[in-house]
């Protein structure tokens, strides 16, 4: 019976058979821009730590419409906190294109740069992730001279962010993923099934994302991803997709750490020396009726330093070494290059990357204590400058409390040496972190380090230091030898 259009009527499971033989019979002759295999990558993507993918805003709006924030989150028509799906693409594609340019120009798709060179459609196609059971904090910063080490005057500045998960509270989003694969790519890409497993592996590890991720923001991950692979020669296969049901062949994903060529990565495990305090600017009613007046900064019910501070600290460390060496020229000419930079003459993404620091609240005490505002002139306290600070005390030395983590990106022997260098001045306590160092705060204790370097992508070289400074674990040669390279470089 015919329906209409030149069609027959037929069963779907014929409609599906003659369409397998139709295409089986034509295999030899298949238009290379066919669909050889659809490949369809689903899971939760979750925040390891705060996320900020900022919405921009509009700088000829006037001081009376100022936004209160410099940056928001960017948040879709129901004010729901949103990754975009461009953003996801871009991590990997920079990625994969730092490993392998052609896959990349293959699977991801690329502009021809010449009239005679045409450009390529993305086989890859990421949807947005919608955020739930989010928790927007402010936090906000300010540019520090590195000459006085005190603040600029008006660079002050706030900024949203998504708060990370927690084991309490997981903040995540459905992420979906489809690879279409056609004929031309199975010929030019022979390795496309191990270049797309790469990328579900790394997913599952975890990627960097956003705004900030050299200074702690920005680790998400698809622990639970899946990657079902549809044959479209086959029929089965066909109808399963057709249906959406699950493929019969899926890629099996291995969850290992991932490391660029050159990544130098030291773990430092420390305790609280003295007291410390990274202030939160929002007090509670209950501790204002209390009197005090500074707080510690908290992230998801721990104790927070934040990455920002940490990276502040380490750069601002660095270059005190550098200068004291005498490194003048080094200092003008590499250390934004590793560092990075945004001003308006030079723009450099960093290359050294630090976490955020979380202190577990069982294993330190806040602990009220009351100071008087000094007369520089006098030496007499001042009147009505009577005021109250809740810093943490660590309750066992002995246990490791604080743990920084920082890593440079295809590092050079000079760069290793610096980053050995700030181990040695973070372990021995000539380096603070947080406010009040003047009266001693921030101050650590160095009990264990471990220092990885990857050599290669299949090299990887370790070292362990103990608590007494020694290395029990790997050559010290080779980490006197990077100290030696920043020693000895022009």
């Amino acid at each position: 019976m015919n329906i209409g259009y030149g069609f027959s009527a037929m069963d779907g499971n014929e409609l599906y058979r003659e369409t397998g033989k139709a295409r089986r019979t034509n295999m030899g002759n298949r238009n290379k821009a066919q669909i050889r295999y659809q490949i369809f990558i689903e899971g939760t993507l979750q925040l390891d730590s705060p996320l900020l993918i900022g919405s921009g805003q509009d700088k000829n709006k006037s001081e009376k419409n100022k936004p209160e924030r410099d940056i928001h989150v960017l948040k879709d028509q129901n004010n729901n906190p949103f990754i975009p799906g461009t953003s996801i693409t871009g991590v990997l594609r920079h990625m994969l294109y730092g490993k392998n340019p052609e896959a990349a120009k293959i699977l991801f798709g690329h502009i021809g740069q010449t009239g005679n060179e045409a450009g390529l459609q993305s086989s890859i196609i990421i949807s947005d992730v919608l955020l739930k059971d989010t928790t927007i904090v402010v936090r906000d910063g300010v540019c520090i001279d590195p000459d006085t080490g005190t603040a600029k005057k008006g660079q002050k500045y706030n900024y949203e962010a998504i708060e990370r998960s927690t084991s309490q509270h997981k903040v995540a989003g459905k992420f979906h993923m489809v690879v279409t694969v056609r004929d031309y790519q199975v010929e030019v890409l022979p390795n496309w099934q191990q270049v797309i497993q790469d990328l579900v592996n790394r997913l599952a590890v975890g990627i960097r994302l956003g705004a900030l991720t050299a200074k702690g923001f920005g680790r998400v991950s698809v622990p639970d991803i899946q990657a079902g692979v549809y044959d479209m020669t086959q029929f089965s296969d066909v109808k399963k997709w057709l249906l959406h049901q699950p493929a019969t062949r899926s890629l099996k994903v291995e969850k290992k750490a991932f490391q660029p060529k050159g990544a130098f990565i030291i773990t430092g495990q420390f305790a609280l020396k003295t007291s410390l305090l990274v202030r939160n600017k929002e007090v509670s009613d209950a501790d204002r009726e209390n009197k005090i007046h500074a707080i510690p900064m908290k992230s998801g019910g721990d104790y927070l330093i934040p990455g920002t501070s940490v990276k502040g600290v380490l750069r601002h460390q660095a270059m005190y070494i550098l200068r004291t060496m005498g490194k003048t020229q080094l200092l003008s000419q590499e250390f934004d290059k590793l560092m990075g930079c945004s001003t308006e003459e030079n723009m450099q993404k960093s290359r050294f990357m630090t976490d955020e620091v979380y202190i577990q609240p069982k294993d330190v005490t806040p602990q009220k204590q009351t100071r008087n505002a000094i007369d520089r002139f006098t030496g007499s306290t001042m009147d009505s400058k009577l005021f109250a600070e809740q810093a943490l005390w660590q309750k066992d030395k002995k246990i490791p409390t604080v743990i920084l983590r920082y890593t440079i990106d295809e590092s050079q022997d000079w760069e290793r040496g610096m980053a050995l260098f700030l181990l040695k001045d973070l372990w021995t306590g000539n380096v603070a972190l947080g406010g009040d160092k003047s009266v001693g705060r921030g101050y650590l204790q160095g009990l264990t380090a471990t220092i990885q370097y990857y050599q290669d992508e299949n090299i990887l070289k370790e070292w362990k230091i103990t608590d007494n400074g020694k290395v029990v674990q790997g050559d010290p040669v080779e980490l006197e030898a990077f100290a030696s390279a920043l020693v000895q470089h022009q």
